[in-house]
């Protein structure tokens, strides 16, 4: 029983040395877990390669070399471009700040012109100039950060190299991992863990399949109008949409503000394009690839949405469902074992 003990404390002081390692070099780990998590999601693709009588090495180079070509894709043509359009919106946004403004005072005067009362008049030139400082600040926030983000994210293309090293160890990697488990729960845990990568791969591809229909949309939509920016805010709608039902609608609002930037009238066409691709996604790309994949009711993804974004900002709005379609089947996996055990 000591011997028993004594193993325990030892794993349990290894895995806290661990956890505080990687904690102060949480930094750089961004990479090492999206490499991961790109090995994950792609794994079944290389087993399915794999049943067609490839080696396992083939399958992956094959996998990859489509990467590559993405990556070549996105390094040659997108990158240079979404910086140019950036440079552009920076070099008139002074310009359109200040015509907004001038618009804002006209605004103001026609409110005195039409005789209304002076508190009133007071009451919507202060809400004006707030809503013109908020817009003012939302942008450049917006503009000054966005090529620091883009920058910082070139760190992330070591990922798929990782990727190929995760893959190409995947079995061992596995059984490694089982080894630690006690041969009595072994297979329980593993019947859990198939139900949970079930669910998160099916949420990660469909997620990311519809994210790029819909970025892609949205960006030919924006060209065909005649929308600057079109490339810039096919990105951001598209990476906005891997926020279940609130993603729209923060991708929409900047959008929205870039095309005002034209006129009124190129802000209503954006707003026209926004709500057609909304609606093929909802009605049609949607159901297709999604379905039920996570298992949770809408009123119950709403609230965990709205609990991830106050938890965790950005990053809880990110993960909040894939988050809480795992403490189900977690839960489910408690009461079905414990609670139970006649079931």
């Amino acid at each position: 029983m000591r011997r028993k003990s004594w193993r325990w404390l030892f794993t349990g002081a290894c895995l806290g040395l661990l956890l505080a390692g990687l904690i102060l070099v949480r930094s750089v780990l961004g990479p090492f877990v999206v490499g991961f998590a790109l090995a994950y999601t792609l794994n079944p693709l290389i087993e399915w390669l794999e049943n067609r009588r490839l080696t396992r090495k083939w399958a992956i180079a094959l996998v990859f070399c489509g990467i590559i070509a993405v990556f070549t894709l996105v390094i040659l043509w997108i990158l240079p471009v979404m910086y140019t359009e950036i440079a552009k919106l920076s070099a008139v946004l002074p310009q359109t700040m200040e015509a907004a403004d001038g618009y804002l005072r006209q605004l103001s005067q026609q409110f005195r012109a039409a005789g209304l009362p002076n508190k009133v008049v007071l009451v919507l030139d202060e809400q004006l100039g707030k809503g013109e400082i908020f817009l003012a600040q939302g942008l450049s926030r917006f503009l000054g950060n966005l090529p620091e983000r883009l920058t910082s994210l070139s760190l992330y293309i070591f990922a798929p190299f990782l990727a190929v090293y995760f893959l190409a160890d995947w079995q061992r990697l596995t059984e490694g991992f089982w080894r630690l488990v006690p041969e009595k729960w072994r297979l329980q845990w593993m019947r859990l863990c198939q139900d949970i990568s079930h669910v998160i791969r099916g949420f990660i591809r469909g997620n990311l399949i519809v994210a790029v229909i819909v970025g892609v949309l949205v960006g030919i939509g924006m060209k065909l109008i005649g929308m600057e920016y079109a490339l810039l805010i096919g990105v951001i709608c598209g990476a906005m949409d891997l926020i279940p039902y609130f993603g729209p609608l923060i991708g929409g609002v900047p959008t929205v503000l870039l095309g005002l930037i034209q006129s009124p009238v190129m802000a209503l066409k954006v707003v026209l394009v926004i709500l057609v691709v909304q609606q093929l996604e909802g009605n049609l790309i949607s159901p297709k690839l999604m379905g039920m994949s996570v298992g949770l009711h809408p009123l119950l993804m709403v609230f965990v949405l709205l609990a991830g974004g106050e938890l965790a900002g950005f990053w809880g709005l990110m993960l909040a469902v894939p988050v809480a379609a795992v403490v189900r089947i977690v839960v489910r996996f408690i009461y079905l074992r414990l609670v139970a055990p006649q079931i």
